[in-house]
Order: structure tokens, then sequence, then C-alpha cells
């Protein structure tokens, strides 16, 4: 009897596990079927809580004279794209005089700048567009010379005497904030009229990391060349504001995980309803080699 006992606490056991994942697994096929759009039925899409009117990009630097920036309307459904803004009026003032720009392209508009760089002074931007007058202003910080203060990258020599560089896209902890562009390889030169090219910029904090539980390692870019092979590097200085603005971009994009925040609206320094940010930015140029990092 102690047996068949045993025997029937067994069965019961198996029984009851067997129910259980049973039971798991009918719970998950409900979900997944009223998470299913039924037939003739369309997806449902939560339009953005703020509208929008423009969205800017770009601003003033002090590498070149020429000057982009780039204006657009928003898009808000993700079968649609982001319209260019034509024949607005931009202007930018320096604190010494005013730099007109032109549209040379549809949404992208191109100043010249000869002008001496106006350090720790405003920057005042003004656009005119559908009878509205948006403002922004961005204070110029002069830049550490890159010899100066640390590379956020890495080098490693391989075996065979190759070279591999690694460069993580966010390094925490600078004294100063700023925006780098490196460039080798395959990796496109330095083009300021190119808004596509963002995806190469890699930036140093003066903040900390943000959520020590985010894989931020898998956000580096790496390279084996020669020791020899050219590596251009520009570093660009920023604003405690823009810095202040970039941080909060990538709460909501690149560290964007399991244990972020409740998602927010990211406020630019641009007035009116209107998002973005008018940047104006001091630049230092080097040029090395592998071997030399």
């Amino acid at each position: 009897m102690r047996l068949a006992f045993t025997h029937g606490l067994l069965t019961v056991s198996k029984f009851n596990m067997k129910s259980g994942y049973f039971f798991l697994v009918m719970m998950l096929l409900i979900a997944m079927q009223t998470s299913c759009k039924k037939d003739g039925q369309k997806d449902s899409f939560d339009g953005p809580v703020k509208k929008y009117e423009i969205a800017l990009e770009g601003g003033i630097n002090t590498l070149i004279p020429s000057q982009y920036i780039k204006l657009t309307v928003p898009a808000l459904h993700p079968d649609s794209l982001p319209r260019p803004v034509r024949n607005a009026s931009v202007v930018v003032n320096d604190g010494k005089s005013n730099l007109i720009f032109k549209e040379t392209s549809p949404g992208i508009y191109l100043g010249t700048n000869n002008n001496a760089p106006n350090y720790n002074g405003a920057y005042t931007l003004t656009i005119k567009y559908n009878d509205k007058i948006y403002t922004a202003v961005d204070t110029l910080r002069q830049v550490v010379n890159i010899v100066d203060d640390f590379l956020p990258l890495s080098t490693k020599t391989m075996t065979d005497g190759m070279i591999k560089l690694s460069i993580p896209k966010h390094t925490f902890g600078y004294l100063n904030p700023n925006k780098w562009y490196i460039y080798y390889g395959d990796v496109p030169p330095w083009d300021l009229g190119d808004f596509s090219q963002s995806k190469y910029y890699t930036y140093t904090h003066f903040l900390g990391s943000p959520n020590p539980l985010y894989p931020l390692n898998s956000l580096k870019r790496e390279y084996i060349m020669d020791k020899k092979a050219p590596i251009t590097i520009f570093k660009q200085s920023l604003s405690e504001s823009y810095d202040k603005y970039l941080y909060g971009v990538f709460l909501e994009t690149d560290w964007n995980g399991l244990f972020s925040g409740v998602p927010t609206n990211i406020e630019g320094n641009i007035s009116g309803n209107a998002q973005g940010y008018f940047s104006v930015t001091d630049i230092d140029r080097r040029r090395y080699s592998a071997g030399d990092l």
C-alpha cells in the first residue's frame, strides 16, 4: 500500500505538472490571439501627444566658412516621411552682424561666415515661416585641443602587426562634453552638410552612465587596419545646454531598455511649437596613423 500510495503521489504530481504546463501554454496562446488583429481590422496607431510645426538640425561651426541648417516638417505617421520646410527666412546673429542663409536644396539652408569666433558669446537664430517666428540661442564654448585631452578610443596591436581600433559611441565622466567624428577606412570624410552622417558620431559626456544595467558595450565600432593607415579626428565643443539636450535624446534612443523611465518630451532651444537644437560648436582637427594612437 505504501508503494502504491507513493506511486499515486508521483502520478498526481506528474498530472499537475502537465496540467500547469498546458494551462500556461493556453494562456500564452490566448494572449497572442488577442494581440493579433482580427480579420478586416487595421492596426491602430497612437499619434504623437504633441505635434510640432517644424524640426531643426545644424547650426554654426568654426571649422569652415560654410554653415548648414536643416528644417523639416515632422512626420506624424509611421508611413510618412518628414517634409522639407521651403522658402523660410533664416538669419543668425553672432553678436556682430547678421548671417543670411539661403535655401540651396529642399529644406537645407546655407550661410557663409567669415567672422572671427565669438567665444563665450551668444549666437541667435531667427526663422520666419508661415507667418510665424521661431528663435533659438546657443553659446560658443572654445574646444580643448585634441592633443590636450583623452581620445575616446582604444587600439590593440594584433599578432600579425595589424591594429584593432575600438570606438565606443558613448564615454562618460569627461571634464567637458564633446561630439567627435572619427573617420578611417570605409567611413566617409566628414561633410557638415550631410545630415545622414550622424551615425558615425561618438560622444564624451560630463554626466555618468544613465543606467548601469543597460548593455552599453554593444554601442561601439571596431575596425582592423594597417598601423600606417590614416585616421582623421574632429572634436566639437558642446555648450552645457546642448549636452543636456543630447543626453535627453539618448535616454529615449540609445539607452532605452527594460529599466528605462517613462518617455518624456525632449525640449530643445528653439521657441514656439518647434523641436530640435540650434548648436554653435568650436572644432579641432587632427590626423594620425593607426600605430601612433
